[in-house]
């Protein structure tokens, strides 16, 4: 049939040709996500949401969030007290994670 890929959604092939003509193709996959889940802690509300592998905490009434790395429930610290700004919910959250996970491994492209 045409006009069907072959591929998963969300993956996508890139062919690069070199000088040499040598020809390679990449597949690139979309950053796993999950969340945002809202949790108790000790009675205070927290947002989790993991983006590209860093999860982010952010306990209501603060302007603060602890960057981690591995997934919600089971990660290491990275960073903590990194400012945020907004109002406090999921959707700023999710905003702020994304944008801060693809400025951090921009830096390694």
């Amino acid at each position: 049939m045409a006009g069907l890929s072959p591929l998963p959604p969300g993956i996508h092939a890139e062919t690069f040709t070199y000088t040499n003509g040598q020809q390679v193709t990449i597949y690139r996959a979309p950053y796993r996500s999950d969340g945002p889940l809202l949790t108790d802690e000790s009675g205070v509300h927290v947002l989790y949401y993991m983006f590209a592998e860093y999860v982010f905490r952010w306990p209501e009434r603060t302007t603060r969030v602890d960057i981690g790395h591995g997934s919600i429930g089971r990660h290491m610290g990275l960073r903590t007290g990194v400012t945020i700004t907004g109002r406090w919910s999921p959707g700023r959250l999710s905003e702020f994670a994304q944008r801060w996970a693809t400025d951090h491994l921009e830096k390694y492209r």
